[in-house]
């Protein structure tokens, strides 16, 4: 059935692609003048496709004539789609690939076209940007963020470094929430789902005081179980445990001049479900390249019905079967993160010039204890047993970011937008508490194996500018560049095994930059080509065991070719959005596991080259004010040139190992489709239906090919059907009340593999829940 699956979900994509190339051309003979009866952006909106404003370029402009491959998504979409947050929206986006890691507080994955990071180290750099309200984050950890009180979210696919910076050469996910009104209202949400889930939101606004400030206050709570039950005592693990409480002032400053701040905090004390064994034997000794299976087979030779509880027979290949429901739960899963987050925000006008300046401000700890290979607790005295492999982490976090631009235009003819960033970060990390002290970091049979502190301080400073020039009445230059300099200070203390202690100290640089040509033939269709250059910083290995795995590595940069068509059809009931590009991926960063003594290490080398193309379709369609209708695909082909590492057989050679390496996360077809209707059952109400269908072709997520046949190194292809069923009241004692009912993935129960990775010592996956079912009402005063 899964190869069925995939045959025709591939199938599909083909007919998409098939039809898809012929839309240009009906693009420019069907794209007529626009006629002075028949413009406006109201009456477009009223009858076809939603006008879209974004600011991806730091200037409002439409989507349709920005030419980037970009896609928003509005409130709207948010709400009809029970997107709860950010890793839900890639089922509407092509070639992007988004997941939660549950070893770090509200981690997220991500991957744009081919191009990831999924790691939860903090010397480690980003590869896809997340910003909030213009703060980009330094690190991956809390980016999964909460949909709630959300104005747009736009997803910017390729190098993003001329106007967004480092460390964003896969793309840029930037949310907005809302701005204080000045008016007093209020919107409040609950929803009660599958596994005792029940969310509450809500956002007050107060009046105006004194025609100056306009005051926001919000909160959100998430309360639920886990999918999983503990196989041995049969309760469900721990789910959802986190709220988050804030405000914002919103002050006028006069004509053409505000300034708004905004302090959140939140606390996050969720669990998740236990990690799943993928663990098989070598063959070779513990100590000397075998692994846990290796380990208990040897240790519990003479208990037959014991040996394998380090091994993937009492792991993924029994849990498969029970649709991963049940956990050989050890040690409770548990990731915790606290922490302020602020910002402030200034924009005003200076002569013919807008200036913005965007301060940030985050402060966060985040803590991580649970049980790392899957295995059920091991036995080791009558009616005793313990965990295996326990990891106890505890992180604190801390970064100020500004930020200072100016746009407006130079002449008639030449905008300008420019200014300059900088950042500082400043992390640390030592054993989180178990057991009743800060022993280690890493407990085998809660003996400590492994036990360090380190740090790292992080300053960088960029200067930037972009401009487009109008070369004629419907053709546009934009050139732009960017220039990065930053200084990395790494430190490390490492107890045990093995005591050593080491310091170091780089600076990185590199110029960014992008060049767009595009062109408007007819007022609906624009066309362009693009080449933009992303930089992701070298840097230290925060997981180094040895004073020889620390590093640096160097810098990567990735170079992107891009050529789009942009276009509306059927006096805008229609739009057509098709991309294809190429990117060049040179000094890639692998971390690449090695044996180290007893045990393995980790280090991370500018090992290998790459080559990634593909095709992008975005459609939407609105035949009916009371119909939309939208899809899109994606096509990958991600490969490396090379992937070298030291032959140790011969020193100072290399070995091309390219064959034995996978590219992660990047799924050769992605798409989705999907259909909302709305019905008006009277002059107060209104019934609204949405359906989504979203496809990811099989991927991997560790780095290693897996030779036992097993395919362990691979997510299988899977689709999910969501849809939601709403009733919308609209009346003058209430502003709106929506009522609905929602299901998600509906027709698949139990969980499915998200993740796997190849430890070197162990084998582990991480699960997600398929099926759940809910019911949510929104009330605004």
């Amino acid at each position: 059935m899964k190869h069925l699956a995939r045959a025709n979900g591939a199938r599909f994509f083909r007919l998409l692609m098939m039809g898809g190339a012929l839309m240009p051309v009906a693009a420019l003979a069907q794209a007529q003048p626009a006629d002075a009866d028949n413009t406006g952006e109201d009456q477009t909106a009223a009858t076809g496709v939603d006008n879209i404003v974004v600011t991806a370029r730091f200037r409002n402009e439409k989507l349709q004539d920005t030419p980037l491959s970009v896609s928003a998504l509005n409130a709207n979409i948010i709400q009809n789609s029970v997107l709860l947050d950010v890793q839900n929206i890639q089922k509407f986006l092509p070639n992007v690939q988004l997941a939660r890691i549950s070893f770090a507080g509200n981690a997220l994955s991500a991957s744009i076209r081919g191009v990831s990071f999924a790691d939860l180290e903090k010397t480690f750099d980003p590869a896809i940007g997340i910003s909030i309200d213009g703060v980009f984050l330094g690190t991956n950890t809390g980016a999964n963020v909460d949909f709630f009180d959300l104005e747009s979210v736009e997803v910017l696919r390729g190098p993003q470094g001329t106007l967004y910076g480092r460390n964003t050469i896969g793309g840029t996910i930037s949310m907005r929430r809302t701005k204080p009104t000045g008016e007093l209202g209020a919107t409040l949400h609950g929803r009660y789902g599958s596994y005792n889930t029940y969310d509450l939101d809500a956002v007050v606004n107060l009046p105006k005081i004194g025609d100056v400030a306009s005051v926001k206050l919000f909160g959100l709570l998430r309360k639920s179980d886990s999918f999983t039950r503990n196989r041995y005592t049969g309760e469900r693990e721990k789910g959802r445990d986190f709220w988050n409480v804030g405000g914002s002032v919103l002050f006028d400053l006069g004509p053409d001049s505000t300034a708004q701040l905004s302090v959140d905090y939140q606390k996050d004390r969720s669990g998740y479900p236990s990690t799943v064994n993928l663990t098989t034997a070598s063959g070779l000794p513990f100590g000397l390249g075998g692994n846990i299976c290796d380990f208990t087979q040897t240790i519990f030779a003479a208990v037959p019905p014991l040996k394998d509880l380090g091994c993937a027979t009492q792991g993924y290949l029994k849990q498969a079967n029970e649709n991963y429901t049940l956990a050989n739960t050890s040690l409770p899963f548990r990731s915790y993160i606290d922490g302020w987050n602020g910002s402030f925000e200034i924009n005003t006008k200076i002569g013919g010039f807008k200036l913005t300046a965007i301060t940030g401000y985050r402060n966060t700890s985040d803590a991580l204890l649970e049980e790392n290979t899957g295995a059920p607790p091991i036995p080791v005295a009558p009616g005793v047993s313990l965990p295996l492999f326990v990891a106890a982490r505890d992180q604190t976090y801390k970064q100020f970011s500004q930020e200072v631009r100016i746009a407006g235009n130079l002449t008639d003819r030449i905008d300008l937008v420019a200014g300059g960033y900088y950042l500082h970060t400043d992390y640390f990390i030592q054993p989180f508490p178990y057991n009743g002290s800060r022993a280690a970091q890493v407990y085998v049979l809660n003996g400590p194996a492994q036990s360090f502190t380190a740090g790292q301080k992080l300053d960088s400073f960029a200067i930037f500018a972009e401009s487009i020039v109008k070369l004629g009445s419907n053709v546009r230059l934009t050139v732009g560049g960017r220039y990065t300099w930053e200084t990395k200070d790494f430190n490390i203390n490492f107890t045990v095994p093995g005591a050593f202690k080491a310091a170091a100290k780089k600076t990185f640089s590199d110029p960014t930059g992008r060049v767009i040509l595009d062109w408007k033939p007819t007022p609906d269709v624009m066309l362009y080509a693009s080449w933009s250059r992303g930089f992701r910083s070298g840097g230290f290995n925060g997981r180094a065991t040895s004073p020889t795995s620390i590093g640096p590595y160097n810098p990567e940069r990735v170079d992107s070719f891009e050529g789009g068509v942009k276009s509306e059809l059927l006096g805008g009931k229609l739009r057509f959005n098709p991309t294809v590009f190429y990117v060049k991926y040179s000094n890639k960063q692998e971390d690449i596991i090695r044996a180290a003594g007893a045990g393995t290490e980790t280090v991370v080398e500018n090992a290998a080259s790459a080559r990634i193309w593909g095709i992008e379709l975005d459609m939407q369609a609105r035949p009916t004010p009371d119909l939309t209708l939208r899809a899109s695909g994606g096509y990958l082909n991600a490969k490396y040139n090379s992937f070298l590492i030291p032959d140790l057989a011969n020193p100072g050679q290399f070995l091309d190992v390219s064959a034995q390496r996978n590219f992660r996360r990047a799924p050769k077809f992605s798409f989705n489709a999907g259909v909302d209707y709305g019905v008006q059952v009277s002059s107060a109400n209104r019934l609204t239906f949405t359906l989504d269908y979203a496809y990811i072709d099989d991927l991997t997520t560790s780095p290693l090919a897996d030779t036992t046949g097993l395919r362990r190194d691979v997510i299988p292809a899977y689709g999910t059907l969501d849809a939601s069923i709403a009733l919308i009241h609209e009346g003058s004692a209430l502003k709106n009340l929506r009522v609905s009912a929602y299901a998600r993935d509906m027709l698949n129960k139990g969980g499915r593999l998200s993740n796997v990775l190849d430890a070197g010592l162990f084998y582990f996956g991480v699960v997600a829940p398929r099926q759940q079912f809910g019911v949510e009402a929104t009330v605004k005063f």
